[in-house]
């Protein structure tokens, strides 16, 4: 990675980089700090920023758990550190759901599948993630696990 191509966090980068009981928060941290120090250029998906709130407000939550109020803070973050935020472009939900029929994707992977949509459709190529192995269908995108 050089830096200058942009990645996009996944999901689970940001939750580990605000639970300091991760054993990934320390390297998600220092990713996060890149892109504050801008040698690195990180994006995140307003998908990615719900599904956070999700986890870090979720009753599942161990150790942890933000109210809405800190949640809400932890995700304006976000805007305010040097992260380009990506939406979807309006056809992006037509693209998505003609490549689930034409790929046979069902359940949550639609999902992980608009998340690639999103991305391609923003020239994103690159995403950083632990569940790197969810990503490995998308022959499209490149899914790199920044903790192995």
């Amino acid at each position: 990675m050089t830096g200058y191509e942009p990645i996009l966090f996944d999901s689970n980068i940001l939750v580990y980089a605000h639970n300091l009981y991760s054993p990934f928060y320390k390297k998600a941290k220092e990713l996060h700090e890149q892109v504050v120090f801008k040698s690195l250029k990180g994006v995140v998906a307003i998908q990615n920023l719900l599904e956070f709130y999700a986890t870090i407000t979720s009753p599942k939550l161990v150790g942890n758990r933000q109210v809405p109020k800190n949640a809400h803070r932890s995700c304006l973050v976000y805007f305010k550190a040097g992260f380009r935020i990506i939406y979807p472009k309006h056809d992006d939900l037509q693209n998505a759901l003609y490549l689930a029929e034409k790929n046979n994707i069902s359940g949550k992977k639609i999902f992980d599948l608009y998340l690639v949509t999103t991305m391609l459709s923003n020239g994103i190529d690159t995403i950083y993630t632990a569940n790197d192995k969810d990503f490995k269908d998308f022959s499209e995108i490149r899914a790199v696990n920044p903790f192995m």
